[in-house]
Order: C-alpha cells, then sequence, then structure tokens
C-alpha cells in the first residue's frame, strides 16, 4: 500500500513561478535565484489560491509527501470518503483503491501520463484524477477530488447580489441548480405554481437570459468564488 506522508501546508513551492516575484523582494538569493523570502511568500499565496478552487485538491511529491491539501480536500476526507488521512498518511480505504492510487501516482511521476480512478462503492462512488505536474514526469503529481456540490460555491449569491434578485428569487434560483422542476419547488415552499413561475420570470428579466435553460448554463459557467475564511 503506498503511504503519503503528510507535511506542513507551508511547506508547498513552486520554483518555476518564484522568479517573477524577485521585484517584490530584493535581497539574497538561493543557488536557484530564489530568495527566501520569495520562497515563503510564494508558498503562503499559492496556499490560499488553491482554497479557491472549487475541488478537492492534493499536491503530492516525488518521494510520496503531500506539500498541500486545499481546503476543500482536508473538508472532503470525511469518516466515507474512499481517501483518508490516518496518522499523517494517505490511503485508500480499500486494499482496491489504494492499489488504484499507488499505481496512478507512478504513472504521473515516472511517466507523465494522466489517470482518472473511480474509487469507493454505493452512494459514496466518485471519480478523481491524477495529474502530473511535469507532464515528462517526475517531481510532484495533482490529485484532484470530485468537485464540490454548487452549494458551497459563493458565486451563485455573488451573482444574485450584482443583478438585483430578492431572497426568494435567489432560493428559486438554487432550486433550479439542484434540479428541481417548478411545481416541485412550489410544493416545498408552500407557494402558488404561479408564484414560483413570476420569479422565474423576473430571474430572466433581470440577467436578459431568454430561456431557463440559459440561466442555469450561466450559471454553471460561473467561476468558482469559495468560502475561504477558517
Amino acid at each position: 500500500m503506498l503511504t503519503i506522508t503528510a507535511a506542513p501546508n507551508h511547506s508547498l513551492s513552486a520554483p518555476v513561478l518564484a522568479p517573477r516575484l524577485a521585484r517584490y523582494a530584493p535581497g539574497p538569493r538561493s543557488e536557484s535565484g530564489i530568495s527566501g523570502f520569495e520562497g515563503a511568500a510564494l508558498a503562503r499565496w499559492l496556499s490560499s489560491t488553491l482554497d479557491h478552487v472549487g475541488r478537492g485538491m492534493l499536491l503530492v511529491a516525488d518521494d510520496g509527501r503531500v506539500l498541500h491539501a486545499n481546503r476543500l480536500a482536508r473538508l472532503a476526507m470525511d469518516e466515507a470518503h474512499p481517501l483518508h488521512i490516518e496518522e499523517g498518511c494517505l490511503r485508500g480505504r480499500s486494499r482496491r483503491d489504494a492499489g488504484q492510487l499507488a499505481e496512478a501516482l507512478q504513472a504521473a511521476m515516472q511517466r507523465g501520463l494522466r489517470r482518472m480512478l473511480h474509487l469507493g462503492e454505493g452512494e459514496r462512488a466518485m471519480t478523481i484524477a491524477v495529474l502530473p505536474v511535469d507532464p515528462e514526469g517526475g517531481g510532484a503529481a495533482l490529485v484532484s477530488l470530485q468537485q464540490s456540490r454548487r452549494s458551497e460555491d459563493l458565486a451563485v449569491q455573488c451573482y444574485a447580489r450584482q443583478h438585483g434578485f430578492t431572497s426568494a428569487e435567489t432560493a428559486v434560483l438554487e432550486a433550479l441548480l439542484a434540479g428541481e422542476q417548478p411545481s416541485a419547488i412550489a410544493r416545498a415552499k408552500g407557494v402558488a405554481l404561479s408564484t414560483v413561475r413570476t420569479q422565474i420570470g423576473q430571474l430572466r428579466l433581470k440577467t436578459g437570459a431568454h430561456s431557463i435553460r440559459q440561466l442555469l448554463e450561466r450559471m454553471e459557467a460561473l467561476p468558482p468564488m469559495m468560502a475561504v475564511v477558517q
């Protein structure tokens, strides 16, 4: 079974990007051309950046250490998740999942191959991706977990505020995004179907959408805006 020891979040680094930060941190440099301040700042900024990504992501080094796990990755790995962290190590809960993970990480780091893994069973089955950071292999791999639910994303609320939606209209929009039909929304809210249809009409009017489908397509295309305040 592959064992991946988790390292502190501040150990994240990216030498490829660090030289771009030179103008912010004049001072002594290492042989790599990166000052200590630049490396520390870059680690902090990249760590915060990954927390804004709308899915769990883990950066894994070539020796198996987890250099960084973003906020959604840490939240996702509950007791029912196919992957878990035990005593600082990332493991598959089943022998099959552990084997798949080990093979995919090896393929990413040694041969630069991308793999999509189907882990878990039943209602908690999910798909993850293991991606090489260096396309020619070596160095590190990125483990990308299944995308989080839209309810964890602030983009809908931000969009609603910018377009002047009422709280009732926003609730209808969120229900539509969850796949509910107008009749089901009306029953759940205890209002007439005509009320929900009026609210949908207001959503279309305020956004200039020609149909519900066009409105939902716009919403699904919104970039993620994650709540990262701990």
